[in-house]
């Protein structure tokens, strides 16, 4: 990636890691729905946050950093230091094949924990898979109910209801006793807190907190008191650090997930900004980004070079000085701000890309690059961000300068190669290709282009499906999950790691009121010819075929799954060594 050089402030005193004692902490804190027009610093005049303010005085600020347009997005990109293309597959899921900068502290001996909003999928010994010793999450198998006034937790975990009390001050005193008991040796803690997400409630700081009241009330005009007590909570966090002794050796950051809720309007600058959290304007990623450290980390250092989420990875494993597998490496996307941390002239980043897949069928993929000043998204249009903020009047190829045209094609240029980045597929199973012997969901088809891993001729979801309703038809009842409304012509594929070669029985458990008929094929060859499936009577009357003696080579290979004559469910299939 061709760099730029950014001067900063120069003169000023600061400590290396290397001179400290032992490896620096790190805390991440990441607020959920905040656009950056919302802080004080940065021009907002609608919220009161006085202690963010305090940090961008006491630190630096970053005018120019940028998550993606969505939380879910953004929490896998920060987590992995990946673009999305490289690993994004579905709303609410981390696939647990991926790299995140859990492992790389635990591996290099720090004590881990993740406090606040989880929505990443599994239960809490996928957050152990991840590489974080401890928990207390929301959002999360166990802890599903609302966040807020009377939550549903999962500590460690153990789920647990916390009648009349509030959710973020119960995290924030895990996260405080998490530093206190593991202040001697180094610690990661990353702290993706609830506020301030809808629903909008009042705070325990609001004249009319309720600790019995509805958990799901809803009410914009408290978006300022949530704000206001993240603030609080935020600066309540960096006091006990600095209690605890130990503020000089701990690197705090704080941002947010991507722009604000679009329910809310924000003035900044005399300007009326409407939340674009979900959108591709500029607001939906523009996020505010904060980071203290005193002794290293200059004082009242606004920085205007580019960042984008990617770079956190490669910051926060640059900083502690841990070196991570070289393949995972090679995929990573982000570049160390480290320096700029330090007030180094240093080099940075001269464009940032977004991938962006609003649906979980890859038939909506929307994508951008920028730079601190023009953007170029996937459709052709070009917008100068200083001067078109809403992205309302994209430039005419008239009223573009030869530098202007020449920069369009530099960025359409690199998207392109970003593009490539995309795999062709990604096993359903976390990454992993289906072991077999064994069962195979029929829901389960691979991630990847239409055309590529499925084919569905049905226009839209009619059945509403459990959790790909965007994709194949699929229904779900009595804890299962089947294919529905099938269609002569279309087909599914699974990625699979036949254990050893020879014979095996194939079974598939299909529903259906007439007869259909489908087939097996791999990589492009017959596998098993067409099988016949007999009417079961009903569409929630399951039946079993089976075909014996299906010759299987060793390896890892992709099925096909063929529909020849639809109408029936399908359920799952099995296979099974003779």
């Amino acid at each position: 990636m061709r760099i730029i050089l950014i001067l900063t402030l120069s003169g000023l005193a600061w400590l290396t890691a290397a001179a400290k004692d032992k490896q620096p902490n790190v805390i991440l804190i990441m607020a959920d729905d905040l656009g950056q027009e919302c802080i004080e610093n940065y021009g907002g005049e609608s919220y009161h946050t006085p202690r963010l303010s305090q940090l961008a005085q006491e630190g630096v600020w970053f005018f120019n950093a940028h998550s993606q347009p969505i939380c879910t997005p953004s929490r896998v990109q920060i987590m992995t230091g990946k673009y999305n293309v490289r690993n994004y597959i579905r709303f609410a899921t981390l696939d647990r094949s991926q790299d995140t900068f859990g492992h790389a502290f635990s591996n290099a001996g720090y004590r881990t924990a993740i406090v606040g909003k989880w929505q990443l999928g599994g239960t809490s010994e996928t957050i152990h898979q991840f590489g974080f010793d401890e928990h207390c999450l929301w959002n999360i198998r166990g802890a599903q109910n609302e966040r807020y006034v009377s939550p549903t937790l999962l500590t460690n975990g153990k789920t647990e209801d916390f009648r009349g009390q509030y959710g973020p001050d119960l995290q924030q005193a895990f996260a405080k006793d998490f530093i206190n008991r593991h202040e001697d040796e180094p610690f990661f803690l990353y702290y993706p807190v609830t506020l301030p997400h809808y629903p909008f409630q009042p705070t325990p700081d609001s004249p009319d907190w309720d600790p019995d009241r509805d958990p799901w009330f809803n009410d914009t005009r408290y978006f300022g008191d949530m704000v206001t007590y993240l603030d609080k909570l935020v600066g309540e966090l960096v006091d006990f650090v600095a209690d605890e002794g130990l503020a000089d050796n701990t690197l705090v950051i704080f941002t947010s997930d991507n722009g604000t809720d679009h329910r809310i309007i924000s003035l900044q600058g005399g300007v009326s900004v409407k939340g674009a959290k979900g959108k591709m304007t500029v607001d939906a990623t523009h996020v505010p980004f904060l980071a203290i450290w005193p002794g290293t980390v200059p004082a009242g250092l606004r920085m205007e070079g580019l960042i984008d989420f990617s770079d956190v990875y490669a910051t926060l494993i640059d900083l502690a000085g841990i070196s991570i597998d070289p393949n995972e490496s090679a995929e990573k996307d982000g570049i160390s701000f480290l320096p700029l941390l330090k007030g180094e002239p240093t080099a940075t980043r001269d464009h940032s890309f977004c991938w962006y897949m609003e649906r979980t069928d890859m038939t909506d993929i929307k994508t951008f690059v920028q730079n601190t000043h023009y953007k170029l998204h996937s459709d052709g249009r070009f917008i100068n961000k200083i001067e078109d903020r809403f992205e309302q009047h994209p430039l005419s190829a008239a009223a573009m300068s030869d530098q202007d045209h020449a920069l369009k094609r530099q960025f359409s240029l690199w998207m392109s190669q970003y593009d490539a980045l995309r795999p062709e597929r990604i096993p359903y199973n976390n990454g992993i290709p289906v072991a077999i012997p064994g069962k195979v969901e029929v829901e389960r088809y691979d991630y990847g282009y239409p055309g590529v891993t499925y084919h569905d001729t049905t226009e839209g979801n009619s059945g509403k499906g459990f959790y790909r309703s965007d994709d194949a038809d699929i229904v779900s009842a009595k804890g299962r999950h089947s294919v529905v409304d099938t269609e002569a012509g279309e087909w599914l594929e699974y990625s699979v790691d036949i254990k050893r070669a020879g014979t095996y029985m194939v079974s598939v458990s299909y529903a259906g009121t007439r007869a259909g008929a489908i087939r097996f094929e791999r990589s492009g060859q017959a596998l098993i010819d067409s099988i016949a499936l007999k009417p079961t009577g009903a569409m929630d009357r399951y039946g079993l075929v089976r075909v014996d003696s299906v010759r299987l080579e060793a390896g890892r290979q992709v099925l096909r799954l063929h529909v020849e004559q639809g109408g029936m469910q399908l359920d799952h299939f099995t296979i099974i060594a003779n």
